[in-house]
């Protein structure tokens, strides 16, 4: 992969994101939820069957970023295909058909780990409520 459709493609999810984030922040019901989001999140975007392309969402009181790579230090990591993690952030997938349904590579759709700072299972409840728009 080109490191300009790297940046494409960083670029595109980043949007993607930043966008319903943005929708989150002028709602006053997601103040909460926004606000108490303490949590580095390692994304790997599964571009080809052996290649993923890292990004990393970070939250903290309230402010939540996407940046490129993945961290050494995290609390959750979730690997998926980009139209996958677009089909969930838009709602069009739940969180079940994610878990269970293959993905193109033959993997399932939504797939994570544990992180280095310990079991944050939580997070994978949580993230959907931030990522998806009601």
């Amino acid at each position: 992969m080109k490191e300009s459709e790297k940046q494409n493609l960083y670029e595109t999810f980043n949007a993607v994101i930043n966008s319903i984030i943005a929708e989150k922040k002028q709602n006053e019901k997601y103040d909460d939820l926004l606000n108490e989001l303490d949590a580095k999140i390692n994304l790997g975007l599964q571009i080809t069957e052996d290649y993923y392309f890292w990004v990393n969402l970070v939250g903290k009181n309230g402010d939540v970023k996407l940046n490129r790579g993945k961290l050494d230090e995290y609390d959750l990591e979730l690997k998926a295909a980009p139209e996958d993690l677009m089909y969930y952030s838009n709602g069009e997938n739940s969180l079940l058909h994610m878990m269970f349904k293959k993905n193109t590579y033959g993997n399932r759709k939504l797939r994570f780990s544990k992180g280095t700072t310990g079991m944050n299972f939580g997070l994978l409840l949580k993230l959907p409520k931030i990522l998806v728009l009601d």
